[in-house]
């Protein structure tokens, strides 16, 4: 007795096998990749959060001192508009704070100088410590001692975990660099939540920057912070202001 022939193959049944198959495996090798992108993410954003802890500076006389020496000196130069911004970027940038330092140019060489911690669920929710530099003759101790208080402050929160972003602004005291900034929200998509504006700026001052970033449509909450003129008026000025800073983004 002779064995039956093989049945030959059903061909359709390969054809309906890989319909099915096929997109299933291309759901789960999509599924994989993005799990790998989004650990490679979290592995580089957690080194990026150890070596930032690893610049962290206390806030410190000595500290505010020092910058200070730096900025007063800066400030009396008929060159500040370009070495304020150099020296910003300098010094909170990667190699010394860790922070991703933005520079916008505007102008006859003018710029914007700003650096922050991204919110961890709300980014464009904008938690803002503004300081204005390049004023009246008469205001250069308080923009000096403005200037040292926001980069101490930065300097010791570096690294730190908020929900909302926590930006350090550096701009021109001039209408233009307003202008300018509010700009940059707009494009960027971002609400500004709560504003601090250091160095103590006079009442029509503070009137002029609401007025140009359109706050109270807005909805934003605007506090001017004293201005300090020795080193240890802003060292408690600093610690306040860290507190407030931190309160407004929220720790997770």
């Amino acid at each position: 007795m002779t064995d039956a022939p093989p049945t030959p193959a059903d061909p359709g049944r390969w054809i309906r096998f890989a319909l099915v198959m096929l997109p299933v495996g291309t759901i789960i090798l999509g599924i994989a990749s993005f799990g790998i992108w989004q650990w490679k993410k979290d592995q580089a954003a957690d080194r990026s959060f150890k070596y930032a802890l690893a610049l962290r500076r206390t806030i410190s006389p000595e500290g505010i001192e020092r910058v200070a020496g730096i900025v007063r000196t800066a400030l009396g130069q008929a060159d500040r508009d370009l070495s304020i911004p150099a020296y910003l970027e300098s010094t909170m940038g990667a190699e010394n704070m860790g922070y991703a330092v933005r520079r916008e140019r505007f102008g006859e060489g003018l710029a914007l100088i700003d650096a922050e911690l991204t919110g961890t669920k709300r980014p464009r929710e904008i938690v803002m410590a503004l300081v204005l530099y390049g004023g009246q003759p008469e205001q250069l101790e308080s923009t000096t001692q403005a200037i040292a208080e926001a980069l101490s402050v930065a300097h010791e929160v570096t690294g730190e975990k908020v929900v909302r972003s926590l930006r350090f602004a550096f701009i021109p005291d001039t209408p233009a660099a307003l202008q300018r900034l509010k700009e940059g929200l707009q494009r960027d998509g971002e609400r500004l939540m709560q504003l601090l504006v250091l160095g103590g700026p006079e009442v029509k001052s503070i009137e002029a920057i609401s007025h140009a970033l359109n706050t109270t449509a807005e909805g934003t909450r605007v506090l001017s912070l004293p201005a300090t003129k020795t080193t240890q008026e802003t060292l408690q000025s600093a610690h306040q202001l860290k507190a407030m800073l931190l309160d407004a983004a929220e720790i997770p």
